[in-house]
């Protein structure tokens, strides 16, 4: 959704910045290259007419997670949106403690921060990256730039190529693509649930592990990883 009465010109010079760039070289090694793993809570699941709650987020360096550099934040619903009680069992955000937090545009100039310069890393993108890119559009009539990669997307592809390298059985049934299941799978611990900075935790942890059993295979560079689980943006 674009908004024409947004011109270039009325951009805040934060999101042109973030827009500028310069993103990470496809042809680095994976290890070389910084990450942004992110994951978001939200009122539902439909971009439409549901808004985010909630955004944790940690950095990866040098095939690392930057614990020191995690972050953190509510977001308080639009005036006249009250969230469900489905949803509230979900994520356990409370209406009162929402009621307190900064609202959207509030919080978009930080993570944009964040999010510049690196590769965004999500777990079912069509959830964070469809609800960053509707906040974005409502916001600056901009959406997401840079490389994406889905951590579902690269389960995928590994569990293909297991099959095609006779390490199992084409029979094998695809795996569940739940982060619980999936990080399990790895042996990786697993934090509460439902929770941004920890869903964002575990998966770095798991992508950590994802892309070391790529580069087993022969993926060594951004650009292998994003032909495994890119996402390709609209």
């Amino acid at each position: 959704m674009r908004f024409p009465w947004i011109r270039r010109q009325d951009i805040p010079d934060h999101v042109r910045a973030y827009e500028a760039g310069p993103w990470p070289d496809p042809g680095s090694y994976w290890r070389e290259v910084h990450y942004v793993v992110l994951d978001v809570e939200t009122s539902g699941l439909d971009a439409r007419h549901d808004v985010l709650l909630a955004v944790g987020l940690v950095e990866i360096e040098h095939a690392r997670v930057q614990l020191a550099r995690r972050w953190y934040s509510l977001i308080r619903p639009p005036e006249g949106l009250l969230v469900g009680a489905t949803s509230i069992r979900v994520h356990g955000l409370l209406r009162a403690e929402l009621a307190d937090a900064p609202p959207v545009d509030a919080v978009l100039p930080e993570l944009l921060e964040h999010l510049a310069h690196r590769v965004l890393v999500v777990h079912v993108a069509r959830i964070d990256v469809g609800f960053l890119n509707q906040a974005l559009d409502l916001s600056y009539g901009v959406r997401l730039r840079g490389p994406i990669l889905d951590t579902a997307r690269l389960a995928m592809t590994l569990h293909q190529n297991a099959q095609l390298l006779g390490e199992a059985s084409p029979d094998l049934p695809a795996p569940a693509i739940q982060l619980r299941a999936l990080a399990t799978s790895f042996d990786l611990p697993v934090y509460a649930q439902h929770d941004a900075l920890n869903d964002a935790l575990t998966t770095a942890q798991l992508f950590l592990a994802q892309a070391t059993r790529l580069e087993r295979q022969g993926a060594r560079t951004l650009r292998a990883l994003l032909r495994a689980g890119g996402v390709q943006k609209r």
